[in-house]
Protein backbone atom coordinates (compact mmCIF):
# COMPACT_ATOMS: atom_id res chain seq x y z
CA UNK A 1 0.00 0.00 0.00
CA UNK A 2 2.94 2.20 0.76
CA UNK A 3 4.06 2.33 -3.21
CA UNK A 4 0.27 2.85 -4.28
CA UNK A 5 -0.14 5.43 -1.85
CA UNK A 6 3.30 7.43 -3.46
CA UNK A 7 2.17 6.58 -6.84
CA UNK A 8 -0.42 8.08 -6.40
CA UNK A 9 0.44 11.62 -5.14
CA UNK A 10 3.54 11.43 -7.95
CA UNK A 11 0.49 10.84 -10.72
CA UNK A 12 -1.24 13.76 -8.95
CA UNK A 13 1.73 16.02 -8.62
CA UNK A 14 2.63 15.52 -12.26
CA UNK A 15 -0.63 16.43 -13.24
CA UNK A 16 -0.50 19.32 -11.85
CA UNK A 17 2.94 20.55 -13.01
CA UNK A 18 1.99 19.47 -16.50
CA UNK A 19 -1.16 21.75 -16.39
CA UNK A 20 1.14 24.50 -14.80
CA UNK A 21 3.89 24.40 -17.02
CA UNK A 22 3.22 22.71 -20.25
CA UNK A 23 5.82 20.33 -20.19
CA UNK A 24 7.47 17.54 -18.72
CA UNK A 25 10.47 19.83 -17.11
CA UNK A 26 10.69 18.56 -12.93
CA UNK A 27 8.44 15.47 -13.37
CA UNK A 28 8.83 13.30 -10.07
CA UNK A 29 9.54 10.70 -10.04
CA UNK A 30 9.60 8.27 -7.13
CA UNK A 31 13.04 6.69 -5.66
CA UNK A 32 16.28 6.87 -3.35
CA UNK A 33 18.65 10.14 -4.16
CA UNK A 34 22.05 8.05 -4.27
CA UNK A 35 22.83 4.36 -4.23
CA UNK A 36 24.97 3.00 -2.10
CA UNK A 37 28.22 4.06 -3.23
CA UNK A 38 26.96 8.20 -2.98
CA UNK A 39 26.24 8.88 -6.72
CA UNK A 40 22.95 10.10 -8.04
CA UNK A 41 20.15 7.93 -9.01
CA UNK A 42 17.95 10.45 -10.15
CA UNK A 43 17.74 11.87 -13.60
CA UNK A 44 18.90 15.88 -14.21
CA UNK A 45 15.98 18.45 -14.19
CA UNK A 46 13.27 16.12 -11.95
CA UNK A 47 12.14 15.64 -8.68
CA UNK A 48 12.35 12.98 -6.30
CA UNK A 49 9.72 11.74 -4.25
CA UNK A 50 11.95 9.72 -1.76
CA UNK A 51 10.42 7.92 1.32
CA UNK A 52 12.42 9.27 4.02
CA UNK A 53 10.29 7.72 7.13
CA UNK A 54 7.32 5.66 8.47
CA UNK A 55 5.66 6.55 11.37
CA UNK A 56 2.79 4.67 13.02
CA UNK A 57 -0.44 6.74 13.70
CA UNK A 58 -0.89 6.14 17.63
CA UNK A 59 -3.80 8.20 17.79
CA UNK A 60 -6.23 6.36 15.79
CA UNK A 61 -4.53 3.08 16.86
CA UNK A 62 -7.29 0.47 16.71
CA UNK A 63 -7.08 -3.03 19.18
CA UNK A 64 -9.84 -4.66 18.77
CA UNK A 65 -9.76 -7.25 15.50
CA UNK A 66 -12.11 -6.32 12.75
CA UNK A 67 -14.99 -9.05 12.04
CA UNK A 68 -16.77 -9.96 8.35
CA UNK A 69 -18.56 -12.03 7.27
CA UNK A 70 -16.95 -13.91 4.24
CA UNK A 71 -19.27 -16.69 2.49
CA UNK A 72 -21.62 -17.36 5.66
CA UNK A 73 -18.79 -17.70 8.22
CA UNK A 74 -17.07 -15.12 10.98
CA UNK A 75 -13.41 -13.73 10.07
CA UNK A 76 -11.39 -12.11 11.98
CA UNK A 77 -8.47 -10.21 10.66
CA UNK A 78 -5.93 -8.22 12.72
CA UNK A 79 -6.56 -4.47 12.72
CA UNK A 80 -5.55 -2.06 10.30
CA UNK A 81 -1.49 -0.71 10.80
CA UNK A 82 -2.29 3.38 10.07
CA UNK A 83 0.69 4.79 8.99
CA UNK A 84 2.21 8.17 8.80
CA UNK A 85 4.82 8.57 5.84
CA UNK A 86 7.33 11.27 6.00
CA UNK A 87 8.09 12.33 2.02
CA UNK A 88 10.49 14.46 0.59
CA UNK A 89 10.59 16.17 -2.72
CA UNK A 90 13.91 17.41 -3.99
CA UNK A 91 14.74 18.94 -7.12
CA UNK A 92 17.80 18.43 -9.17
CA UNK A 93 18.45 21.01 -12.23
CA UNK A 94 20.38 22.24 -14.30
CA UNK A 95 19.00 25.66 -12.93
CA UNK A 96 19.10 26.43 -9.39
CA UNK A 97 15.36 28.79 -10.30
CA UNK A 98 13.71 26.09 -12.00
CA UNK A 99 14.39 23.65 -8.69
CA UNK A 100 12.76 26.64 -6.84
CA UNK A 101 10.05 26.77 -9.59
CA UNK A 102 8.95 23.44 -9.19
CA UNK A 103 9.04 23.30 -5.96
CA UNK A 104 6.98 26.46 -5.67
CA UNK A 105 4.45 24.30 -8.20
CA UNK A 106 4.67 21.33 -5.50
CA UNK A 107 3.81 23.67 -2.73
CA UNK A 108 0.88 25.75 -4.23
CA UNK A 109 -0.51 22.56 -5.26
CA UNK A 110 -0.27 20.62 -1.89
CA UNK A 111 -2.10 23.76 -0.61
CA UNK A 112 -4.84 24.08 -2.28
CA UNK A 113 -5.42 20.74 -2.39
CA UNK A 114 -3.95 19.02 1.15
CA UNK A 115 -6.76 16.57 1.14
CA UNK A 116 -7.52 13.74 -0.98
CA UNK A 117 -10.36 11.40 -0.69
CA UNK A 118 -12.37 8.79 -3.05
CA UNK A 119 -14.91 11.80 -3.58
CA UNK A 120 -12.82 14.37 -4.76
CA UNK A 121 -10.13 12.23 -6.10
CA UNK A 122 -11.55 8.85 -8.35
CA UNK A 123 -7.95 7.92 -9.10
CA UNK A 124 -7.37 7.51 -5.28
CA UNK A 125 -6.55 3.32 -5.20
CA UNK A 126 -8.90 0.73 -3.32
CA UNK A 127 -8.01 0.93 -0.17
CA UNK A 128 -6.82 4.38 0.60
CA UNK A 129 -9.98 6.11 2.49
CA UNK A 130 -8.35 9.52 2.93
CA UNK A 131 -4.82 10.86 2.52
CA UNK A 132 -3.52 14.36 4.00
CA UNK A 133 -0.52 16.05 3.33
CA UNK A 134 1.08 18.52 5.88
CA UNK A 135 3.99 20.55 4.90
CA UNK A 136 6.71 20.04 7.54
CA UNK A 137 8.70 23.01 8.82
CA UNK A 138 12.88 21.17 10.18
CA UNK A 139 15.66 23.16 11.27
CA UNK A 140 19.19 23.21 10.19
CA UNK A 141 20.09 20.79 12.70
CA UNK A 142 17.01 18.42 11.32
CA UNK A 143 18.02 19.06 7.96
CA UNK A 144 21.29 18.06 8.14
CA UNK A 145 20.49 14.89 10.01
CA UNK A 146 17.84 13.97 6.98
CA UNK A 147 20.48 14.95 4.37
CA UNK A 148 23.63 12.65 5.91
CA UNK A 149 20.93 9.80 6.94
CA UNK A 150 20.27 9.96 3.10
CA UNK A 151 23.68 10.24 2.34
CA UNK A 152 23.15 12.98 -0.31
CA UNK A 153 24.26 16.30 -0.45
CA UNK A 154 21.58 19.05 0.13
CA UNK A 155 19.46 20.13 -2.89
CA UNK A 156 16.07 22.23 -2.90
CA UNK A 157 14.09 19.80 -1.45
CA UNK A 158 10.16 20.48 0.94
CA UNK A 159 9.05 17.96 3.22
CA UNK A 160 5.86 16.74 3.83
CA UNK A 161 3.64 14.06 5.81
CA UNK A 162 1.55 12.06 4.25
CA UNK A 163 -0.95 11.04 6.49
CA UNK A 164 -2.64 7.95 6.53
CA UNK A 165 -2.14 4.80 5.11
CA UNK A 166 -3.36 2.04 6.45
CA UNK A 167 -1.87 -1.61 5.82
CA UNK A 168 -4.09 -4.50 7.12
CA UNK A 169 -3.16 -8.23 6.84
CA UNK A 170 -5.63 -10.32 5.10
CA UNK A 171 -4.67 -13.44 6.94
CA UNK A 172 -7.88 -14.36 8.78
CA UNK A 173 -6.65 -14.50 12.69
CA UNK A 174 -9.92 -16.61 13.49
CA UNK A 175 -13.09 -18.12 11.80
CA UNK A 176 -16.42 -19.50 12.67
CA UNK A 177 -20.14 -19.55 12.28
CA UNK A 178 -21.58 -16.01 12.75
CA UNK A 179 -23.81 -15.41 15.75
CA UNK A 180 -27.28 -14.98 14.99
CA UNK A 181 -29.40 -15.38 17.44
CA UNK A 182 -29.25 -15.46 21.23
CA UNK A 183 -30.88 -18.00 23.42
CA UNK A 184 -31.71 -17.28 27.31
CA UNK A 185 -32.83 -19.95 29.76
CA UNK A 186 -34.68 -19.03 32.58
CA UNK A 187 -33.45 -21.43 35.57
CA UNK A 188 -36.01 -22.17 38.65
CA UNK A 189 -38.48 -21.12 37.11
Amino acid sequence: MIDTALAFIADEVNAHLRKRTGSELGAVDIGPLVDDRGNWVGAVDTTRLTLFQIDEERVLREQMPERAIVAGREVMLPPPLKLNLVLLFSGRFQQYAQALRTLSHIMGFFQARPLFTPADSPALPVGLERVALDLLSYGPEQLNQMWTCLGAKHLPSVVYRLRLVALQDMEPIGTGMPVTSIQTSLHGR
